[in-house]
């Protein structure tokens, strides 16, 4: 069976070709099911190997999920205590540094400078 292309109006707007009668959807009575209010149906529906199955899959799911974003979370904050702990002590680190190699310099060079045959 081939399918009949869709009708548009000058706008491109599909056209409604068989449009549905309100009255005749009014006399058809709804499909009965599982009365879903009842909570002893509800639970018998939910103790089904099937769902609880996917209640299973679903679990395993979120689980990796809520690890994955908690992960997330504690590596950028600790990125950031770190980055702020780095940029705290980074200018007195610099100046041990500065005055560690201001006392051994002078040693140094005299060593290096006995070590070293003259030309």
């Amino acid at each position: 069976m081939e399918e009949q292309p869709i009708k548009l109006d000058d706008e491109g707007i599909p056209i409604l070709e068989h449009p549905v009668d309100l009255n005749s959807l009014a006399d058809q009575r709804p499909v009965s099911g599982a009365d879903l209010t009842d909570i002893d149906i509800v639970e018998q529906l939910l103790d089904k190997d099937r769902v609880l199955e996917l209640i299973n899959d679903l679990t395993d799911d979120l689980q990796r999920m809520v690890s994955w974003k908690i992960e997330e979370v504690l590596k950028e904050e600790l990125a950031k205590l770190v980055h702020s702990a780095t940029e705290q002590g980074s200018e007195k680190l610099g100046v041990d540094i500065r005055t560690q190699l201001k006392l051994a310099l002078p040693e140094l060079v005299a060593k290096i400078a006995q070590e070293k045959p003259d030309i």
